[in-house]
Order: structure tokens, then C-alpha cells, then sequence
């Protein structure tokens, strides 16, 4: 078992290959734990909800780009946060609200291929894209059971091929869409 002695609430995982790290989250801690991926042993665990540089309040999900950035969805403070290849906090985006841009209940995260930053807003029923920056570039979705809306979803995935794995909780289906790269050229 990994973390039985540590976690509280594991929601969110992701590989830092860089660093050879599992990253795991705990949502009731509001904490990120750092295990050795080779090893599996405990190293060290990431902010908290008070007295720490990284300040999360119920993160729950977490994903690494491929310039190693490190994003995670800290959803009562209803941002995300930007940290390090080595965990040290960059900067954040995201405010409560109902605008684009802002979140009501941001849930999963993942990168495309170009840096962008997926984002799940589980009451939006929606999913806001980012750039590296943190500056918004659109949205899509919206509630309802037709193909591109949207019931809670939660989870978001981006593989190799740029394919956007979303599962759509209560329409008890995932949906998958594709990014197209400037131009509409796929590699």
C-alpha cells in the first residue's frame, strides 16, 4: 500500500517523470504528497491550509505538463495552482465566479500538447481552456445530455495524440473530443 499511514482523502495522481516523483493529492488534508516513483517511499508532502508557501483548501486533482509545470485544481479557493518541476509555487488563475475565466467548482485538469490547461468546472458543466499563463482562451460545454454538454463532469484527460478524454458523472458516459493544432494539422 502506498500512503496508508499518510493519506487521508486521495483524489488525484500524476507521474512527475522529471523528478521521478507520484504526486498524489489529498483533498480533506489539502495537501500534495511526494512519493519516490521507483521506490514508492513517502518523501515529502506540499502545502497545506495554513502556514505553508503553497496554501490549498481541498485540492483535488492534479496534472504535469511537458515543460514539467505542475497543475492543481484547489477547489474551495476555486483556482488553480501553478507550481514548479520541484513543487515551488509559480502563480495561480482562476477566482470565484460565474464569468469565464472564473470557477465555481473546478474539478479535473489536464495539458494538450501546445502547454494549453484544461480545466473541468463540475457546476458549470464545462470545461475552460488556458493558456500556459493562465489567461483564458474558451470554453465549451454547457449543461444537458446532448453530444458537447455536460452533466458534473469531474475528470479530464489529454493523451499523446491530443485526444480530450471527459467523464460526464451523471450522463454516466466519458466524451472525447479532439484538439486541433494551429492550422487544423495533427502530428
Amino acid at each position: 500500500d502506498i500512503g496508508a499511514a499518510q493519506l487521508l482523502r486521495p483524489t488525484g495522481m500524476a507521474i512527475n517523470h522529471r523528478q521521478r516523483e507520484l504526486l498524489v493529492v489529498d483533498t480533506l488534508a489539502s495537501k500534495l504528497m511526494v512519493y519516490d516513483e521507483p521506490s514508492l517511499r513517502f518523501k515529502r508532502s506540499v502545502g497545506g491550509v495554513v502556514g505553508s508557501d503553497t496554501v490549498f483548501h481541498y485540492p483535488t486533482h492534479i496534472a504535469v505538463a511537458d515543460d514539467g509545470r505542475v497543475y492543481v485544481t484547489d477547489s474551495l479557493n476555486f483556482r488553480v495552482q501553478v507550481l514548479s518541476n520541484e513543487l515551488q509555487l509559480i502563480g495561480s488563475f482562476g477566482l470565484a465566479g460565474d464569468t469565464p475565466g472564473n470557477f465555481s467548482r473546478p474539478k479535473g485538469v489536464a495539458t494538450d500538447s501546445d502547454g494549453n490547461v484544461y480545466v473541468v468546472d463540475a457546476l458549470f458543466d464545462n470545461i475552460q481552456v488556458f493558456n500556459g499563463q493562465g489567461n483564458l482562451l474558451l470554453a465549451f460545454g454547457g449543461p444537458g445530455v446532448d453530444a458537447g454538454k455536460f452533466w458534473l463532469p469531474n475528470a479530464i484527460h489529454i493523451d499523446s495524440n491530443d485526444r480530450i478524454y471527459v467523464s460526464d458523472s451523471y450522463n454516466k458516459r466519458v466524451q472525447v473530443f479532439q484538439y486541433l493544432k494551429q492550422g487544423g494539422i495533427q502530428q
